[in-house]
């Protein structure tokens, strides 16, 4: 099993979060920090995991992307990322030393977090550099989640149709997009079919963990297995690291589609 979603930080940087997540979000099930995280994971039956982490401020990636790399050659079982401010200097430069002295498989950054829609000509280089680089990309868009107190970005600053402007125009970009979509699963599960460079993650998107949260036929997976990848979210989620890849099961699609939503998809994508 790879889990293609998970959260990697520093120490300071996980408090930050968490102290975030304590006055907007849901209550963090369990606060562990990366080499816990790993522990869980492996503990969990993961054989593999996508580290996950973005900047949010110019200049911050790479220190970051130093970071992780790092963390990731100590524990090897960790997939590592890079992550670059889209008003950072050299976008492209940052991005190839994330690749080429940092080990990185894929690119992270956040539309919510950076308050900058996808579809912004500033984020252009961003996806330049991803397809020059040959490194997918996972980008958070959408238009939830819908909180209370959580000011979820609106239709018009990160919803599908500014997702949609982005594949339209870089065709060739593999761009992942998590949480199924981010409470747009329908609209992206359909653009499968006519985007065949997009990938989706079923990170926090297989149970209703919010009041009256509805998660949609999941049982769609099945029609594009090679297209999804599992992922939790871990740790950042209120409820026990099993409890999605129980909820993947349940579905009882067939053992080659299941294998591919778990562990193929991302040995391809991520060149394993």
């Amino acid at each position: 099993m790879i889990d293609a979603h998970v959260h990697l930080f520093p120490d300071r940087l996980f408090d930050a979060i968490w102290r975030w997540f304590d006055e907007h979000a849901w209550t963090i099930a369990h606060k562990v920090y990366a080499d816990d995280v790993v522990d869980r994971l492996e503990q969990a039956g993961a054989n593999r995991a996508v580290g996950l982490l973005y900047a949010h401020q110019p200049g911050m990636a790479e220190g970051l992307n130093s970071w992780m790399g790092a963390f990731a050659r100590r524990r090897a079982m960790v997939i590592p990322c890079a992550t670059v401010h889209p008003r950072d200097d050299d976008v492209l430069g940052v991005l190839r030393r994330g690749r080429d002295v940092h080990g990185a498989k894929l690119v992270k950054q956040h539309c919510h977090v950076l308050g900058i829609a996808p579809d912004a000509p500033v984020m252009f280089p961003l996806y330049e550099a991803c397809i020059e680089l040959g490194l997918p990309l996972n980008l958070h868009v959408g238009n939830g989640p819908k909180l209370p107190g959580y000011k979820a970005p609106s239709d018009a600053v990160s919803g599908a149709a500014r997702t949609e402007a982005v594949l339209v125009r870089y065709p060739e970009l593999r761009l992942i997009v998590p949480h199924l979509g981010c409470m747009e699963d329908d609209v992206f599960l359909s653009w499968l079919d006519r985007f065949p460079n997009l990938l989706l993650d079923t990170a926090m998107a297989m149970v209703p963990f919010l009041e009256g949260m509805n998660v949609g036929d999941r049982a769609r997976l099945g029609d594009h297995p090679d297209r999804i990848l599992f992922g939790t979210d871990f740790p950042n989620i209120p409820y026990p690291i099993e409890t999605e890849l129980r909820a993947l099961h349940a579905l009882k699609l067939d053992e080659e589609a299941l294998r591919a939503i778990t562990h193929d998809a991302a040995v391809r994508v991520f060149g394993l």
